[in-house]
């Protein structure tokens, strides 16, 4: 996530003042991706983030609050 902040204000010079946490609809590509951490198309499995706390964490980062 850090990398992903200072990417985002070096290369693209913006600073995300919000973050949307995904919440997968059933029946979709990314409610398969979230519910089975595969990737259907390639078939190679991905790093699907479910800790409600570092969900937070992860978003902190990302729109730069202090994290301790």
């Amino acid at each position: 996530m850090r990398e992903f902040k200072s990417f985002t204000t070096r290369e693209l010079k913006i600073n995300p003042q919000q973050i949307q946490i995904l919440t997968p609809l059933p029946s979709t590509y990314s409610g398969l991706m979230y519910f089975t951490g595969i990737d259907p198309a390639t078939g190679r499995k991905i790093f699907v983030e479910k800790n409600i706390a570092k969900k937070q964490r992860q978003k902190d980062i990302i729109v730069g609050k202090a994290i301790k």
